[in-house]
């Protein structure tokens, strides 16, 4: 809770800080994964913390519109990856 408030700290003025600092209470894990998308807004994080959160099928972000197949949760294994070890099965949906 600490490290988050001290990195949101900076978006907000001396006098507005103490009304939107987290507290134990307040910092749930649907609101760190809301703070994870305003921070890391363009770093390329946001569908493995959807999937991590397990929201991927039901929220929406950006240009992601949900959607209810779970398969879309993982990559497809690459066709070269497949052809070179016999051992490799494709994911689900793909």
């Amino acid at each position: 809770m600490e490290l988050i408030n001290a990195s949101r700290k900076r978006a907000f003025t001396d006098a507005d800080w103490p009304a939107n600092q987290y507290t134990v209470a307040t910092l749930t894990l649907d609101e760190l994964l809301k703070e994870r998308g305003r921070e890391f807004i363009f770093e390329g994080k946001r569908r493995t913390d959807l999937i991590r959160f397990g929201k991927f099928t039901t929220a929406s972000w950006w240009d992601h519109n949900p959607s209810n197949d779970p398969n879309k949760e993982l990559f497809p294994v690459p066709n070269n990856q497949l052809a070179i070890n016999p051992n490799l099965v494709q994911n689900p949906g793909y």
